[in-house]
């Protein structure tokens, strides 16, 4: 289940500065932190601009379904992107380029407290963020639980590498997404299982038909 959650405009950020160095604030009751940053720039309204930092939250509750911000490069510099994470795990890259760029990446699906971070890795790029914005997320199974909609379920989840992932009845295909939405497998099954040999930890998606269900890989 989701809903819409939180923001976070920039208003509140310190005094008009070019000067790079830690700033923070706080806004609906969240601090924010911004390092290697400077306040003197705007994209709609009041930005926080990072250059070779990052922009990280206090916990938030409520978990994490989509996430949405506005980005622009200042000054001189290449297009790029900042790197999304949550609790410390990557989920997604923002795109900035010196057009005004409003992104939103979905299917992040945390559950519980969360901490939102935003890294420059691009040495030197001086970038704009401002309209962060992003909606909750609660699972309604636990992940020792089998994952099941209607008649499809699997276990174990999470599941290690070298372990099989079980499945109620036979599957055809099965399509795998890892955490930003790209696809890494496309299996045609025929099987009521799978080996998890190659692949890296973390997040995935397993889409049968229309449906998604969340796997987590250890």
């Amino acid at each position: 289940m989701f809903f819409s959650c939180g923001s976070e405009n920039f208003e509140n950020i310190p005094t008009s500065s070019s000067s790079f160095e830690t700033n923070s604030w706080v806004n609906n009751n969240i601090t924010w932190t911004a390092s290697d940053s400077r306040t003197d720039q705007t994209i709609n309204s009041k930005a926080i601009v990072i250059r070779n930092g990052s922009l990280t939250s206090s916990i938030i509750t409520g978990g994490i379904k989509s996430l949405t911000v506005t980005t622009q490069l200042k000054f001189s510099g290449n297009p790029g992107n900042l790197i999304l994470q949550i609790n410390d795990i990557q989920v997604g890259t923002i795109p900035f380029n010196s057009e005004v760029v409003t992104t939103t990446i979905d299917n992040i699906n945390v559950a519980g407290n969360i901490t939102v971070k935003l890294v420059n890795p691009n040495t030197g790029q001086r970038v704009a963020i401002d309209d962060l914005s992003w909606t909750c997320y609660t699972e309604t199974l636990s992940t020792n639980e089998f994952s099941k909609t209607n008649d499809f379920s699997f276990y174990p989840n999470p599941v290690k590498s070298g372990e099989i992932l079980h499945f109620k009845s036979k599957i055809e295909r099965i399509l795998l997404y890892n955490a930003e939405g790209k696809l890494v497998k496309n299996l045609l099954l025929n099987s009521d299982v799978l080996l998890i040999n190659d692949i890296s930890k973390g997040t995935y998606f397993i889409k049968v038909e229309n449906s998604s269900y969340k796997l987590i890989v250890e």
